[in-house]
């Protein structure tokens, strides 16, 4: 028994599948059947109903009553996605779908759901010399072995027509489903035509076969996936068959062994140019919702909200989804200082066919920082940018710009710096940590000048730890430190900071005549400094009132005999710089003498009672006596300025009250005055 057909002229290939559903009407060995017809334009309609016949070796062949589905006669949605529509040598195609049921009667390994019908259009280039006028036909099916249960053919679920154009690179999808959980194998296999069982192979023209089926620079095909990757030379119209078999594993003998198969039949055209909108390659489709030009860089930009992680991408042609590297590196992102952020992944929704029309970015981190981050693309690992469906890539470093303002920026500022215990720096900062999500943070960058350069020190990763101890900074005595730092978060870094240096204090001279000198401290505005003086182990301060130049001269005869540490301090708020110490020596006093004799005749030679060393002590008080006891000269702060002119010659006598180390201390004396 022959399939009946429509002897419609002009069909374009087809496939036919099978899909039990007995489990869920109750009625044993029932199967739905798929008949997909792709019709050229130019032909003779489409019937409302067809016929699908199933034979085998087991049983009187069944005729399967097919009735034409809602939405059939339509074109192929993405047909002319590369090619523009009437351009030389395509054909618009349409596609018919079919469905009907059968019930089989029993079990057999030969079961055969086939379609025949006539005819195919002329000026095909790879079988013309055998169809010439169209003469060649059709003949597809579909295969079952229900002997150990029954079973579901694949489903091919990819779009059967396609145009192509020249010199571009193709991955063309014959995606299937499968409901079993068998394991399925694509292959190449020749057009076929006439009914069943005296169907036969159409012959290719030379230069074509079953698996080279166009005129390409390669052809090949995905045994396990069924992508067809290939790049076409020549404009023609061409044909071409593929087959899926199924395989189960029969766990007693260890054997897979075959339990069905489906095929497809197709014609595609290739054309000489393509598109001029998929010509220009991987394109963000401007007209998307939420899609602008950015007017400060005349980019396409987006708006995306603080706390963002993941960029949606819409392309005006879909891309080939084979062409999307998982690992993200087909972009990269910089965030508004120019600074890398990690791109984690790529993610899109493919369809049917392996292609797509927008993916996703999926960032390591959010967006946390507000301004204009540059999204661009790249060859990714993968050896290749996005490449659209129609083989044409994206331009490397194609951007688009994300705009975020919405985010808090992170309040933070450097501090100070200070000498610990004349041994080394310390650094203190501060933060306000709700101007920021302490997830993100990444750490404190610390640098240090190195005479020529701010070199990167450390990095403290503690957001709530607010001080550095550069124990390498030790020569406190020798120099001063400078520093500055940065904040690390989310990818980004703020700063550096303004630089602050520490306090290098230098001193010459003795403790009771020394001379300071520092350099100006830069941590805060208009810096005063007070000079302390380590005494008896507890640091005091030396001077009255605070000082504001970096200079400071101390006198004092009144300190103890020994050695002394000095440092400068300022002070804001609660931040404290301290400079390092300087040392200095209290010598023991030098000896007061008295002269015992002064002649106060203004002959310019020892006219003044001259006590040496005198005027070195604080305390300086004289009383001069008469023989009869009576006060001829008093001072409470002697200066040796006393001429002796107010009494006559003679010998008089004295008490000299001073301070040694701080205890009073007297000095008795004779001293003859003479007038000649």
């Amino acid at each position: 028994m022959v399939s009946l057909t429509s002897f419609a002229s002009h069909l374009a290939g087809g496939d036919i599948q099978y899909k039990y559903v007995g489990d869920s009407t109750g009625i044993p060995r029932q199967y739905k059947v798929i008949l997909r017809v792709y019709r050229d334009v130019t032909g003779i309609g489409m019937p409302t109903t067809e016929n699908v016949t199933v034979s085998s070796n087991c049983f009187a062949n069944q005729n399967i009553p097919m009735s034409l589905q809602p939405g059939s006669g339509t074109v192929a949605p993405t047909l002319f996605d590369c090619v523009t529509p009437g351009s030389a040598g395509t054909k618009t195609l349409e596609i018919y779908l079919y469905k009907g049921y059968v019930v089989l009667p029993g079990a057999c390994s030969t079961f055969k759901f086939w379609y025949s019908n006539c005819c195919r259009p002329p000026g095909i280039t790879n079988i013309n010399t055998s169809n010439g006028t169209g003469a060649d036909g059709f003949f597809f099916d579909a295969n079952l072995d229900n002997t150990l249960g029954e079973n579901s053919s694949p489903i091919f679920i990819s779009e059967p027509v396609r145009a192509f154009c020249v010199n571009k690179s193709f991955t063309w999808s014959q995606k299937s489903v499968e409901f079993d959980g068998d394991s399925v194998r694509y292959e190449m296999i020749n057009c076929r035509e006439n009914a069943y069982p005296n169907q036969t192979n159409i012959p290719f023209d030379a230069g074509w076969t079953a698996t080279q089926p166009v005129t390409s620079s390669y052809f090949n095909l995905n045994t396990n996936t069924g992508t067809i990757s290939f790049y076409p030379t020549a404009q023609e119209i061409d044909v071409m068959s593929i087959k899926i078999t199924e395989y189960r594993y029969d766990t007693l003998w260890a054997v897979w062994y075959p339990v069905g198969s489906s095929s497809r039949d197709m014609m595609i055209s290739i054309s000489s140019n393509c598109s001029p909108a998929a010509s220009q390659g991987v394109v963000l489709n401007y007209n998307y919702p939420g899609q602008y030009i950015d007017t400060l860089t005349m980019l396409p930009a987006v708006d995306y909200s603080c706390g963002d992680s993941v960029i949606d991408l819409h392309f005006l042609v879909k891309l080939d989804c084979e062409s999307i590297d998982p690992d993200g590196s087909d972009f990269r992102l910089t965030n508004p200082n120019g600074q890398p952020i990690p791109v984690k992944r790529l993610s899109a929704t493919c369809d049917v066919n392996g292609e797509t029309q927008s993916i996703r970015v999926h960032l390591y981190k959010p967006l946390l920082v507000n301004g204009r981050y540059f999204l661009y693309s790249k060859t990714g690992n993968d050896g290749n940018t996005l490449t659209n469906k129609c083989g044409f890539p994206m331009n490397e470093f194609d951007t688009l710009v994300l705009i975020v303002d919405d985010c808090y920026e992170p309040i933070w500022d450097f501090e100070n710096v200070t000498v610990i215990n004349d041994n080394h720096t310390s650094l203190e900062w501060s933060i306000d940590a709700t101007s920021f999500d302490t997830t993100y943070f990444e750490g404190y960058g610390i640098f240090r000048w190195d005479g020529t350069q701010y070199v990167f020190r450390q990095k403290v990763t503690d957001w709530k730890k607010l001080y550095y101890d550069d124990l390498t900074a030790s020569n406190v005595d020798g120099q001063s430190y400078s520093y500055k730092i940065d904040f690390r978060y989310s990818g980004f870094v703020f700063g550096p900071s303004d630089s602050i240096h520490s306090i290098w204090l230098r001193a010459g001279g003795e403790c009771d005549s020394l001379f300071l000198l520092w350099n100006q401290y830069n941590g805060w505005a208009n810096p005063q400094y007070d000079v302390y003086i380590n005494y008896n182990n507890q640091w005091v301060k030396w001077n009255d009132v605070p000082l504001i130049d970096t200079t400071y001269i101390m006198g004092s005869d009144t300190l103890e005999v020994g050695d002394y540490e000095i440092k400068v301090v300022t002070t804001n708020g609660t931040y404290v710089s301290e400079s390092n110490y300087i040392n200095c020596t209290q010598p023991e006093p030098p000896f007061i003498i008295v002269p015992n004799v002064f002649t106060p005749n203004n002959d310019g030679v020892n006219d003044y009672f001259v006590i040496k060393n005198l005027l070195l002590y604080d305390v300086r008080k004289l009383v001069v006596y008469s023989r009869w006891g009576q006060v001829v000269y008093q001072s409470d702060s002697y200066n040796n300025d006393w001429d002796g002119k107010n009494v006559v010659d003679g010998v008089y006598f004295g008490i000299l009250e001073t301070e040694v180390q701080g205890q009073p201390t007297q000095i008795t004396f004779n001293v003859t005055i003479l007038h000649i």
